[in-house]
């Protein structure tokens, strides 16, 4: 076998954040004339030999978790992204608007309709990759203060020891305590990691466990819509003796607080753009000795900001 050179690319992968497919017909009307062109500049980009090894979104990629969402969110990936694999991840949206189906029924939904557990672990080229599950927030004590069980926990500490072989990628709905933070605390800008449902209470237990690991290097996750150049979009600790880069995935679909697409009494749609209205997603590149990161926007198809950040 031949040794790792340092500019060695270990993975290329496409990172997308909330997507929130609905087939209301006034949001799915919205929703595909703000999508599609992020789609045809992706297809622009991965022409020839750039088609990443897989794409991922970590939750909230239906607005509800009614099935016809699900059909709706597989018909149109599977359109746009071909042959490229699609990683789902759940987010609280899926959890929302059941006609009062237990946990397990809501569970049941989501593994059906992507055709994966509710956490799982693959590796793509030399990387190990672990999703985990975002709680049903129904199901929690106070359901705006979000705790990572300890089921997942218990995966995610497996997981690593079980490709300790091999760099580690987690993928989680939600960010971790004091990462992304808000462009405008006095006018609350963004939703963010310092507040309680945003990210979770036991924050910490998962960083002792990514401490834990040397071969974790990367924390992707989406959930706050965060607006562009908010603080610690991302972000590098250093946790045990090794680095650990937090990614938070800026929503496509919308950003900032208080921008969420309303349906009115008439059955119209009224979105409030961000200011600045981007719509971006995120290329991720893994080498042995760095990550790059880099921030797209499909509006104006341009790269907005790119990150080389250390792996080891």
């Amino acid at each position: 076998m031949r040794p790792i050179t340092n500019n060695q690319e270990l993975l290329y992968f496409w990172a997308i954040g909330d997507l929130h497919y609905r087939t209301l017909a006034a949001w799915n009307e919205f929703h595909t004339r703000r999508l599609v062109p992020m789609f045809e500049d992706l297809h622009t980009l991965w022409e020839g030999n750039e088609k990443p090894a897989f794409c991922v979104s970590p939750g909230d990629i239906v607005d509800t978790g009614a099935p016809e969402n699900y059909r709706l969110a597989r018909i149109r990936l599977e359109s746009h992204l071909g042959t490229i694999p699609f990683y789902a991840g759940i987010g609280n949206h899926e959890y929302y608007g059941t006609d009062g189906e237990d946990p397990e029924t809501i569970i049941e939904t989501f593994t059906t309709m992507w055709e994966k557990p509710l956490r799982y672990a693959w590796v793509a080229g030399k990387v190990a990759c672990i999703m985990l599950d975002y709680p049903n927030p129904r199901t929690l004590v106070e359901e705006k203060k979000v705790y990572i069980s300890q089921k997942t926990l218990a995966f995610l500490d497996d997981a690593l020891k079980e490709f300790a072989a091999y760099p580690a990628i987690v993928f989680l709905h939600c960010p971790l305590h004091n990462t992304v933070l808000d462009r405008d605390p006095e006018l609350h800008r963004d939703y963010h990691s310092l507040q309680s449902f945003f990210a979770p209470e036991n924050s910490q237990e998962v960083r002792n466990i990514l401490a834990r690991h040397k071969n974790v290097c990367l924390y992707l996750s989406g959930h706050t819509h965060s607006g562009w150049e908010a603080p610690n979009l991302v972000s590098t600790e250093y946790l045990g003796d090794h680095p650990v880069t937090f990614v938070n995935l800026m929503s496509p679909w919308y950003t900032g607080r208080h921008k969420d697409p309303e349906i009115k009494a008439d059955g119209t749609l009224e979105y409030t753009p961000d200011n600045p209205d981007v719509q971006p997603t995120f290329a991720i590149r893994i080498y042995p000795q760095q990550i790059n990161i880099r921030v797209r926007d499909h509006h104006t198809r341009q790269w907005l900001k790119e990150w080389n950040v250390p792996r080891t």
